[in-house]
């Protein structure tokens, strides 16, 4: 019992000892930290402004702001003037908008029959018959059908994007048609890819085809691709003659790698509020391809809130509680 007073002033000491301790540690200590890193940052601007003032000693900053544009400025405009070479031309525009008042499935259902039904006629003009094209231009441009999405909510972005790959195809078919092919087996869109080679400005879109058409046409063919007012490039051509005992004039296998290209401005220069520079299609410029993918669904159960971090003297009241006073 003797002892009783000089134990109580012991723990009052160590109290006490510990309390501005731990003030120190969780609050002054931050905060001379943090002093340090804004005295070096100090230093660090002031002998940068120190350098810059010795480097350009005599110079308006304004002038040669002005000279730097001048130089850039051209280039940007020869860019420009030389994008304009690069686009779909327009082989994935559509027109037609979705009815306020009618279920999407079923208005899709109509309208890329319709589209179908006018390639459909000009391949009979053509080729007087439908047995050398493909029967299922859908299915070969992995465009979904009324019962591919049974059970599901559409939404009109899914209509989009399914109705410019149709177009696309179209397109394709009928510029094949116009050069005289003989039949038409294979149609395979590539994914675009955006090469690092270029600055990820040209969106390359590839397309498989195998057709058969005389070696005057091909040849026709290959020229008129040369000379489009647009990029046209042929990746990979292979052309084979297996009819040997053919009565009329020679049909000729043809399979090539066909490539577009489409100009789209650089992230920076991009127009505010414009699409997202990954989705697919996206700030595709003029010809180019407005294909929207639907954002992803946000699943509410998968969402963590981050726990407010706690200042200096939460942080000392929490060391507090649990070491001195044995709280949690």
């Amino acid at each position: 019992m003797k002892y009783k007073a000089q134990i109580a002033g012991l723990l009052i000491f160590a109290l006490i000892g510990g309390g501005f301790f731990g003030v120190w540690h969780f609050f002054f200590k931050e905060l001379f930290a943090g002093y340090k890193q804004d005295s070096a940052l100090k230093d660090s601007l002031e002998a940068t402004l120190k350098q810059m003032e010795d480097n350009f000693s005599g110079y308006k900053p304004e002038l040669l702001i002005d000279e730097w544009q001048n130089m850039v400025q051209p280039w940007r405009n020869a860019r420009e003037e030389r994008a304009k070479f690069f686009n779909f031309g327009g082989w994935y525009d559509i027109e037609i908008k979705p009815q306020e008042d009618r279920i999407l499935k079923f208005w899709y259902t109509e309208e890329t029959n319709t589209m179908l039904m006018e390639l459909y006629k000009k391949v009979y003009e053509k080729m007087g018959g439908y047995d050398r094209f493909p029967l299922d231009l859908r299915a070969m441009l992995n465009v979904p059908k009324e019962e591919d999405w049974s059970g599901q909510n559409v939404t009109k972005e899914q209509i989009d994007l399914s109705l410019r790959k149709l177009q696309f195809g179209i397109q394709i078919s009928e510029f094949l048609l116009k050069a005289n092919i003989g039949s038409l087996t294979t149609i395979a869109v590539w994914p675009r890819r955006f090469p690092e080679a270029h600055q990820q400005m040209l969106g390359l879109q590839t397309v498989g085809l195998n057709f058969t058409m005389t070696a005057r046409d091909l040849v026709r063919f290959l020229e008129s691709l040369r000379q489009e007012q647009r990029y046209f490039t042929v990746d990979a051509l292979r052309v084979t003659y297996p009819y040997i005992s053919y009565a009329g004039e020679p049909q000729l296998n043809v399979r090539l790698l066909l490539t577009q290209a489409n100009y789209r401005p650089p992230h920076e220069e991009s127009a505010p509020g414009a699409a997202v520079a990954g989705a697919p299609g996206a700030a595709f410029g003029p010809g180019g391809s407005p294909m929207v993918i639907p954002p992803r669904e946000i699943d509410p159960d998968r969402i963590t809130v981050k726990p407010e971090e706690l200042g200096p003297v939460g942080r000392f009241w929490k060391w507090f509680k649990r070491t001195v006073l044995y709280m949690n």
